[in-house]
């Protein structure tokens, strides 16, 4: 694929990174990580509510090891 690759969260094709996200994922991600690190304790709920990030969206960041999730909330960073 050359200079390219698959996002491994949303499936689209765009340049290769760092991460193996593309530039809209990589922009959620860190809406999330932003808002994680003042509020660890926030629901995953009301992070989709203030960022506009589908909670699907937010789950698959922790499935793949982005995030920490306990009972709804982001624990920590990884």
């Amino acid at each position: 694929m050359g200079n390219y690759q698959i996002c491994d969260f949303c499936g689209n094709l765009s340049e290769r990174r760092s991460r193996k996200m593309c530039p809209s994922c990589e922009d959620a991600y860190f809406k999330i990580r932003s808002i994680a690190e003042v509020k660890p304790d926030m629901m995953v709920i009301d992070i989709s509510r203030q960022t506009g990030i589908s909670v699907s969206k937010i789950i698959a960041f922790a499935q793949k090891g982005f995030f920490i999730l306990k009972e709804g909330t982001i624990e920590g960073l990884d």
